[in-house]
């Protein structure tokens, strides 16, 4: 049990720097430059491919209904993840344009500015 719960502590500060330079990464995405664009696309589907599970948890946070939440979690999820993983794949191509979620970059849903949604 002691493992499990240094090996936790571990990843979450191993991760916090990604909670960072998240932001820099999904502007990155956008560029002109061909090196800066791989780098951003990469980075930003990294962050939504580890990341896309946290949409389970927004989403019934967001929704006036919470087992609507629950249920656009679910696909929230599905999707979030979905496009991390197309556009980690495709990172090498920066022009291909992947479906994006709201919010494009994961780290921008975890900071807490979702506002809920109307009935």
């Amino acid at each position: 049990m002691k493992k499990a719960i240094v090996l936790v502590l571990l990843m979450v500060i191993a991760c916090a720097p990604l909670s960072f330079a998240a932001c820099a990464f999904c502007q990155k995405a956008d560029s002109s430059n061909y090196g800066e664009a791989a780098v951003g696309k990469l980075g930003r589907g990294l962050t939504n491919a580890l990341f896309g599970w946290w949409e389970l948890f927004r989403q019934p946070a967001i929704n006036a209904n919470p087992w609507e939440g629950v249920g656009r979690g679910v696909v929230h999820t599905i999707g979030r993840t979905g496009s991390g993983i197309l556009e980690v794949g495709t990172f090498i191509i920066p022009q291909a344009k992947i479906p994006l979620p709201d919010p494009p970059c994961a780290m921008d849903m975890m900071s807490g500015s979702s506002t809920k949604a109307s009935a």
